[in-house]
């Protein structure tokens, strides 16, 4: 008989410290989560990338430039091409919107346009001047003009 009774000692122990090890388990998880959607808040998305640019570079007027963000951030070192050259993203941002405004949209190339990178974490930016576009707009999506929604 005494032998039952230290069995079912030692199950209530087990359950007590299973039971223990799963609050624990689930409040380290949600605070990880916590930790994770913290430093997703850091990271800016490409509208308010965008809201800097405008309001720093364009003070708000942008006029009939056509401006193109690359879809996702891209990181430190990643190559745009052009033309024969290449522009790339500062090595020390982990991750940067892309941004390139074409300012003469009517003409034909060989004229002013800019590349821009915005660093995601803290809203620095990197203007580069240029006189001619990506090789390929694929991936970009224009923000500005607004498209119209029809």
């Amino acid at each position: 008989m005494e032998i039952l009774r230290r069995g079912g000692a030692n199950m209530k122990n087990s359950k007590a410290f299973v039971f223990c090890f799963l609050v624990a388990a689930v409040l380290t998880m949600t605070w990880l989560e916590g930790c994770l959607a913290e430093e997703k808040e850091k990271d800016m998305g490409k509208d308010k990338a965008w809201e800097i640019i405008n309001t720093n570079i364009f003070k708000d007027n942008p006029g009939n430039k056509i401006v193109y963000v690359y879809n996702e951030p891209l990181t430190g070192g990643y190559e745009v091409k052009s033309w024969g050259k290449v522009y790339t993203v500062p090595e020390n941002l982990k991750k940067t919107w892309f941004f390139f405004v074409d300012d003469q949209p009517d003409a034909n190339w060989q004229h002013n346009c800019h590349y821009i990178f915005v660093d995601s974490e803290t809203g620095k930016y990197t203007v580069i001047k240029s006189l001619t576009p990506p090789d390929s707009l694929e991936g970009m999506t224009i923000i500005y003009p607004k498209p119209n929604k029809n």
